[in-house]
């Protein structure tokens, strides 16, 4: 019964399917008792000559492939969720979407509650379209709509139809409908702090992890660098994707995101610095190209906010606090933009997700 309700995850998905058979040949293989041969079959003996063996326990070859197929139908659901986040997420733009070569990646995930957790979160999150904010028109850009005018290259497929009078009438008033094409301005890297000190435990982590990954989608959406960094007391390693991102770099963030456990103090002041001096020593921002700093805490460390500007100002970067239920006056001082957030919300989340 559970092959075939695995059926509903796997048909016409090469991904799941795999996942699937993985996790059943996987399941069953430790649900089976060993070979008879080697040391292992040995072991085996000894337990059933104690009275370990299958008569004190050990599940039928039936139970055993039961057992593993209702393990194998929950892994390929899970699979199917973080394949279809994926595909939205749109990592991997411009290529043939496949995540087949990270199978074993997947599967891991699958298994992850804290993974479970952040999708959950980002459910029903609807992303404000990044085309037409912080872009530049360009005639080989993106599709982001329709407008008229006369540039022939972009002209739009229904205008071929038009009597050959009207069409070049409307060619040289400029009145032809185009396609409207839009590339992302050149920009720094969207870089996003979240602390994850012990006051971060339980929802607070939850939905900023879950910010981390639309502010991920932002960033792959306007073709800019993503950097993601936790600290408390201390900034740990970074994880950064190019806005030229590969089909797993999705994977790859939530499996960064899923493996941090909350604890520890605060220090905002040191986790800005690293910030700070990633994207100048990486050479991801510059003069001409604007960086964002999203902070997101709980914290109310004591900082300087003449030092802060100080640092912000020569990485020519912006300051997006996100405070979750709480407030800090210093921080609010040296903020571009200052969020307070109370009840850990969708709205909530999209609105530090929404800036140009």
């Amino acid at each position: 019964e559970n092959v075939w309700r695995a059926k509903t995850y796997t048909t016409a998905d090469s991904l799941t399917s795999v996942v699937a058979a993985a996790s059943f040949i996987e399941r069953l293989s430790r649900l089976l008792p060993p070979s008879e041969g080697g040391q292992q079959g040995r072991e085996s003996r000894e337990q059933e000559e104690q009275g370990k063996g299958p008569e004190a326990g050990q599940p039928s070859v039936e139970e055993a492939a039961q057992r593993a197929a209702e393990a194998a139908m929950k892994d390929a659901e899970m699979a199917k969720k973080i394949k279809m986040v994926a595909e939205r997420l749109g990592a991997g733009r411009g290529s043939v979407f496949s995540l087949e070569s990270s199978a074993e990646l997947v599967l891991r995930l699958a298994r992850e509650t804290d993974v479970a957790r952040i999708l959950e979160k980002i459910e029903g999150l609807k992303l404000p379209a990044a085309w037409g904010r912080g872009s530049t028109k360009f005639s080989k850009g993106w599709v982001s709509g329709l407008e008229y005018g006369g540039d022939f290259e972009r002209v739009h497929y229904s205008q071929l139809a038009l009597p050959d009078d009207l069409f070049y009438a409307d060619l040289a008033n400029g009145r032809l409908l185009l396609y409207q094409k839009e590339l992302p301005a050149t920009r720094g890297p969207i870089y996003v702090l979240l602390d994850k000190s012990g006051s971060m435990v339980g929802s607070k982590i939850d939905w900023a992890r879950a910010v981390a990954v639309a502010l991920f989608k932002k960033a792959i959406d306007e073709g800019r660098t993503f950097v993601v960094r936790f600290f408390d007391s201390i900034p740990y390693s970074m994880m950064m994707v190019k806005g030229s991102s590969k089909p797993n770099d999705v994977l790859r963030v939530l499996s960064y995101l899923a493996r941090v456990r909350a604890g520890g103090g605060t220090d905002i002041t040191r986790a800005i610095s690293a910030a700070v001096e990633d994207i100048g020593k990486l050479k991801l921002g510059g003069r001409e190209r604007l960086s964002d700093i999203v902070l997101i805490t709980d914290g109310e460390d004591r900082l300087s906010p003449e030092v802060l500007q100080r640092m912000l100002k020569s990485a020519n970067a912006r300051l997006h606090s996100v405070m979750i239920q709480g407030h800090n006056t210093f921080l609010q001082q040296v903020s571009y933009r200052y969020l307070t957030v109370r009840k850990l919300e969708k709205h909530e989340a999209l609105e530090v997700v929404d800036f140009a």
